[in-house]
């Protein structure tokens, strides 16, 4: 994996989820962008999770990354107007 590949998924705009796999079988999900930070030498990830534990992973080591699906967001109430009663 190099480094410029894993920055242009991290500031990617709209952001898409993605989830990294080692090659222990071990697999990192990233869920927003704000949650993963790349170290300025790029060897280094730092990943945090909404339980707050973090994993740091050497980038070097990244066996693949597989981009996930992209929620749906819920449609509003009001997008067809208001409620006939």
């Amino acid at each position: 994996m190099q480094r410029d590949e894993l920055k242009t998924l991290i500031r990617a705009r709209p952001f898409q989820p993605f989830t990294i796999h080692l090659p222990e079988g071990r697999h990192v999900p990233v869920v927003h962008h704000d949650f993963a930070l790349l170290a300025p030498d790029g060897r280094t990830l730092w990943v945090y999770q909404s339980d707050r534990s973090c994993d740091m992973i050497d980038v070097m080591l990244i066996a693949r990354i597989h981009l996930d699906a992209i929620p749906e967001a819920p449609i509003p109430p009001w997008v067809n107007g208001p409620p006939v009663a």
